[in-house]
């Protein structure tokens, strides 16, 4: 019997490696798994939960200039303390492509643009009293 497909990890093609990993590491606090340079590839595997985002650098001669990254593909990722995490974003000079929205129930949420620009979703769950 065969196995059914399973996702791997998601890779992000990025212009400057070390310009992602201050975006995904140091203000998403993603711990950094392992980084590697390989036949001109910078790399650097990240960890968000059970996921594995692999973020690569290609040597600027395949690189392609201009290219959409976002395309429509919006990742979302769970933060502490939403609202820190905006304020820190903001004076970062992060893009904010959505302001904070805070319901009263379900998830707050923001929709940032990473540094190439990539669409990224904040969410933190709303505590609700019991």
């Amino acid at each position: 019997m065969q196995k059914s497909s399973v996702f791997a990890n998601l890779i992000l093609d990025v212009g400057d490696l070390e310009r992602s990993l201050a975006f995904y590491h140091d203000m998403l606090q993603l711990p950094i798994d392992r980084r590697e340079f390989l036949d001109g590839h910078l790399l650097a595997y990240l960890q968000a939960g059970d996921t594995q985002i692999l973020l690569l650098q290609q040597p600027k001669s395949d690189q392609i200039p201009g290219m959409e990254r976002s395309g429509g593909l919006v990742m979302k990722f769970y933060v502490r303390e939403i609202m820190k995490v905006t304020k820190n974003l903001q004076a970062n000079k992060v893009t904010i492509l959505q302001g904070l929205d805070e319901p009263l129930i379900g998830e707050r949420s923001c929709l940032v643009e990473d540094p190439d620009g990539y669409a990224i979703l904040l969410a933190e769950p709303v505590e609700t009293l019991n």
